[in-house]
């Protein structure tokens, strides 16, 4: 019986409510501003050499608007001051060793007939070594060798040209 009359009154409040809606539902919004969802304004310092990027985006309706904003590090960015910084204290084999950290460039060295310091070995020496590995084959191709683990910030998760890349 209680569930009976809960359902009752239920039904005639939810019509009430719903006839009222639907005879107020001519909105006026003349001399009025549009909602706006402003997105934040992030910042990483006027003139800093930093490797961020700033993301930062806004989506409005009617009543609701979301804003939202995030600072992404920039991986390759850091790859290359450290390369940078290591090149200008003199130790040109341990920049070398932090860009072949990226595949591309450790690539580009083997084909290029220097490759990559390993063991504090370079050149033939180092190519050897990569053999003894399993790193690289006879040919200079790169092996997946269950063994080895690669330091490899992967490949930017971007589907295409515009921006920075991000993770």
């Amino acid at each position: 019986m209680k569930t009976l009359l809960f359902i009752i009154i239920l039904t005639i409040g939810l019509t009430y409510t719903a006839t009222v809606n639907a005879a107020d539902s001519t909105v006026n919004y003349k001399n009025q501003p549009p909602t706006t969802a402003i997105s934040p304004s992030l910042s990483i310092g006027s003139g800093s050499d930093v490797c961020v990027v700033v993301r930062s985006g806004s989506v409005q309706t009617t009543w609701l608007g979301v804003s939202s904003g995030i600072h992404v590090i920039d991986k390759n960015c850091e790859r290359i001051k450290l390369s940078r910084a290591l090149a200008q204290l003199g130790l040109k084999v341990s920049a070398t060793a932090m860009l072949c950290q990226d595949k591309r460039v450790f690539k580009a060295m083997l084909n290029a007939g220097s490759p990559c310091p390993i063991d504090g070995l370079i050149g033939e020496e180092a190519k050897t070594k990569y053999k003894e590995l399993g790193i690289i084959d006879e040919q200079n191709n790169l092996v997946g060798n269950p063994n080895v683990k690669y330091v490899d910030i992967g490949e930017p998760r971007r589907h295409n040209d515009y921006g920075q890349p991000t993770q």
